[in-house]
């Protein structure tokens, strides 16, 4: 997770010596692949020099090293457009958070090791500033400079990370195909894409086992005590497919936006409660929206009908350049006696009643999905 302190603290040199060995290294190897193809393979196979039956065993396998050459040359050109982009938008933005910190410092204010702004700090406690004061408005455009500026520093540093992966590929191979020579050209990387990368870079399987439980297989499962009692489910998946359909998590992602774009941070948390509009609201949502939706299987409301009141945890992968962002959602769940009753709330009492086997007891689930938000949404 980039952040405030980390974007003033990072030594930038490393990723600089990085780019410089990448940029020897194509001018190393520019130029291999038709020296193998002039110097190895002409004389061999065109002017006879090696015949028989290995021959053209022999002949595909110099082939294949000139592909492999030419396609390292276009990677290590790629990859050292992506280095070179990266540090220079790198630089500027810690050379604006630092003008940006000075500068608010000469107003008055000051800046904490998180970056929150404050008018001044005695005792370590901040002045306690009223609401809608000129120095309450001064804090607040501060605080919008900063958090844009470290925003900046984020999309940055995650753009760098998924289009080298998306360069340098997958596969046993080099890439035949890189394509990204910047940090701009995300908009290119799919969303499946993006899941496979990100599990690569965590030392992830990136072929999970696909699993088809869906509510009723979880409502089974809690009652009888049969089966796993911790399921993970992933971008395909029937769990993950019903609640990325469901009509609450539009509006996650209209917040899941709103929050980037007025924070500072790359990780987050939103939120969708059954209760919102009160416990009558709740008792009509549970009577016409959620019984018929689980009588019924309807997708649009079938996922939020299982999982009642849920939080996701959002974490930015990367924003695109016309402001899409790209997320990683978990959402963490229990089916358990208490969450089999939240149509009459969540208190102390009810987490008592879960048990950790047997019948009726608690089958947690965590759901992780990769998905692209676009610019705008509401």
């Amino acid at each position: 997770m980039t952040s405030y302190r980390e974007i003033l603290d990072t030594d930038l040199d490393p990723l600089q010596k990085l780019a410089d060995q990448w940029r020897a290294t194509h001018k190393d190897i520019s130029g291999l692949g038709k020296r193998v193809q002039g110097e190895m393979l002409t004389p061999l196979r065109d002017k006879g020099y090696w015949e028989g039956v290995a021959a053209p065993y022999a002949w595909r396998m110099i082939d294949d090293i000139q592909r492999q050459l030419e396609d390292a040359t276009k990677v290590a050109a790629a990859v050292l457009g992506v280095l070179d982009d990266a540090l220079g938008e790198l630089k500027s933005v810690k050379t604006d958070l630092e003008a940006a910190v000075k500068r608010i410092g000469e107003q008055g204010l000051y800046v904490a090791g998180d970056g929150a702004v404050s008018t001044s700090v005695v005792g370590g406690v901040c002045k306690v500033v009223e609401k809608g004061s000129d120095d309450a408005k001064a804090i607040q455009a501060a605080q919008k400079e900063i958090n844009d500026i470290v925003r900046r520093g984020i999309a940055a540093d995650q753009n760098l990370a998924f289009s080298l992966m998306s360069d340098i590929g997958l596969g046993q191979w080099f890439n035949g195909k890189p394509q990204h020579s910047s940090i701009d050209t995300t908009n290119t990387i799919g969303q499946e894409e993006y899941a496979l990368l990100d599990r690569a870079m965590h030392g992830k399987s990136l072929s999970p086992d696909q699993s088809n439980d869906n509510p009723y297989d979880l409502g089974f499962a809690w009652v009888s005590g049969v089966g796993s009692r911790h399921r993970d489910y992933h971008d395909g998946d029937e769990m993950t497919e019903l609640i990325k359909s469901s009509v609450s998590m539009e509006q996650l992602r209209a917040d899941t936006l709103a929050q980037w774009n007025e924070g500072g941070s790359s990780e987050g948390r939103v939120r969708y409660s059954i209760s919102e509009s009160g416990k009558v609201g709740a008792l009509k949502k549970l009577l016409f929206t959620d019984i018929p939706a689980i009588a019924t299987g309807d997708r649009e409301h079938l996922g939020e009908a299982f999982m009642g009141s849920y939080s996701v945890n959002y974490d930015v992968k990367g924003q695109d350049p016309d402001g899409s962002l790209v997320v990683q959602y978990t959402l963490n769940n229990d089916t358990s006696n208490e969450s089999f009753l939240h149509f009459v709330g969540y208190y102390d009492w009810l987490e008592k009643t879960n048990k950790k086997d047997g019948t009726f007891s608690t089958v947690s689930q965590t759901i992780t999905w990769t998905e692209r938000i676009p610019a705008g949404t509401k």
